[in-house]
Formats: C-alpha cells, sequence, structure tokens
C-alpha cells in the first residue's frame, strides 16, 4: 500500500514536471518567436523571469504595434467652409452703343470761325447756326473745285479767308468727289487748298474734316459706300501727319453700331445731315480742340 502510494506520488510529480516542461518550452516558442519578428531585444530575454517574461512579452507588443500604428501617416480631413451661394442676378442683354457722345456745344466759341464745305456745310446757314459770313460752301464742291469756284461776292475759298483772317478754319471735302474722283487726287488737292489757306492766314489753325459716313441703305445703292469713305479718310489722315495739320475724325462720331451713318443724324438721302447733326459736329470740334 504504502509502495502504492509512493508510485503514485512520483508519477504525480512526473505529470506536473512534464506540465511544467510543456509551459517552458510553449514560453520559449512564443519568445524565440518574438524575437525572430523583432518585437523582444536580447536583452529582454536574457534579464527577465518567467512573470515578467510574459509582462514584457504583453507590453513590447501592444506598445510596438501602437508605434507601428502611429508612424502610419494619418490622412488630414477638412470640414469645407461654408460659402454663401452667389446671389442671382437677372440676365439682361448687352446693350448696343453708338458712337454719339453729346450735342452740347458754345456758339461763342466759334464766333471768329471759318467753315469750308460742300452742301453739308450749307446746312450751318440754313438751320440758322452761323451767318453768310462765316461759310464758304457750295453744292457739289470738292477739293478740286474748291481751289477756283466763288461765291456771290467773288471771292474764293482762300481770298473769303484772306479778308477774314478768322481764329479757325474748318474743312470739310471730298463726298462729292469719292465716286468718279481718285482719292490720292483728292487728297493732294487738300493738301494745295490749306497751303494756300496757310499762305493767306498765318494765325488762322487749320483743321481737316474727315467726310462724314453714309447710310446702309444708300450703302447699298453702290454710288458712294463706306469702303470708298473709309479709304479716302484714311488717306487724308495720312496727309494731314505729313503735313502737320490737324486730323478730325468726324465720320466715326457719326456712325452707329453697324458702322454705318446714324438714322439719328442722316437724312433721307444717307448722306446730308439732319439738324442735329450739326450740333454734334459742333460739340466734337469744340470738345477736340479743348482737349
Amino acid at each position: 500500500m504504502e509502495n502504492k502510494k509512493r508510485v503514485d506520488g512520483i508519477s504525480l510529480a512526473i505529470v506536473i514536471l512534464n506540465i511544467a516542461i510543456v509551459a517552458v518550452l510553449i514560453l520559449l516558442v512564443v519568445l524565440i518567436y518574438l524575437y525572430m519578428t523583432g518585437k523582444l531585444e536580447n536583452a529582454d530575454v536574457a534579464n527577465m523571469d518567467q512573470s515578467e517574461a510574459v509582462a514584457s512579452m504583453t507590453t513590447t507588443a501592444v506598445t510596438t504595434d501602437t508605434v507601428e500604428r502611429s508612424e502610419e501617416p494619418v490622412e488630414e480631413t477638412t470640414v469645407p467652409e461654408e460659402t454663401e451661394a452667389p446671389e442671382e442676378t437677372e440676365e439682361t442683354e448687352p446693350e448696343l452703343v453708338e458712337a454719339i457722345e453729346t450735342d452740347e456745344y458754345d456758339p461763342d466759341f466759334f464766333a471768329k470761325d471759318l467753315f469750308i464745305g460742300d452742301s453739308i456745310y450749307t446746312g450751318l446757314v440754313n438751320y440758322g447756326y452761323f451767318p453768310n459770313s462765316q461759310v464758304f460752301a457750295q453744292i457739289g464742291l470738292n477739293p478740286e473745285s474748291a481751289l477756283t469756284k466763288t461765291d456771290e461776292s467773288g471771292n474764293t475759298a482762300v481770298s473769303k479767308a484772306k479778308e477774314m483772317q478768322p481764329k479757325r478754319i474748318f474743312i470739310m471735302l471730298g463726298s462729292n468727289g469719292i465716286a468718279f474722283m481718285g482719292n490720292t487726287h483728292m487728297a493732294e488737292n487738300m493738301k494745295e487748298l490749306a497751303s494756300r489757306l496757310k499762305e493767306a492766314c498765318p494765325d488762322s489753325y487749320i483743321y481737316i474734316v474727315s467726310i462724314p459716313p453714309v447710310t446702309k441703305a444708300h450703302d447699298s445703292e453702290g454710288q458712294e459706300t463706306m469702303v470708298m469713305v473709309n479709304g479716302y479718310n484714311k488717306l487724308l489722315k495720312g496727309m494731314c501727319e505729313d503735313e502737320g495739320i490737324v486730323y478730325l475724325d468726324l465720320c466715326s462720331k457719326l456712325e452707329d453700331a453697324t458702322g454705318y451713318f446714324s438714322a439719328d443724324y442722316a437724312e433721307a438721302d444717307g448722306m446730308h445731315f439732319l439738324g442735329t447733326a450739326y450740333k454734334r459736329m459742333l460739340s466734337f470740334f469744340q470738345k477736340s480742340i479743348q482737349l
């Protein structure tokens, strides 16, 4: 009986020993795994007992896992700022702005001036803007005939200017010639007229004015067209620049948004002026000179 108890005690001890050996082996396997995976340093294996090893294993695993996770880039998220919705506005069609600025002028400004031109300038007298003494204008006058034609008093444009000695001379000629006279020929005659006026009136300021536009309806008739008008005016401007004469671009001030003579200023024939056009012209002259 005693021998049986001894055998049972030895067997129990062997079982406990086996369990301990297995536990140690399991612990060693875990430690080796942790070491191989870099989660445990050599010093940790050498210096800790079983309980410390278990605690250290747990702590190291948790700490390492935390560090690894913290090294992962964290994507920043931003909350978009609230913006106010744009106010709805009612769309409007763009307005066509005509090349018309103002019709205001001072009549006294032109009290000592002379105007030389064709039938368009006759309206300055007919509408009562100026007396005959300040205007030399005839139906059909062009740059060539202006050198020789005389008025009722027997004066040419140059002799009238010489007698008057005006402060300023405004010349507008060419509408009667663009359909049948060469632009170069007309520009040369304008140059000659200006030269004679300078000689006759050395103290006068001379201004050469572009011929006015024509209406779209007149243009379609083919006799005088905007192509002709623009071609002559371009040549006239170049001549003025070469000769040191002031050029006034009245044409662009009477055009509408389509590039033709504005209905606000054009007579029914598409070339001559309504009474309002003279106000626009004089306003442009005065403002151009005073700038």
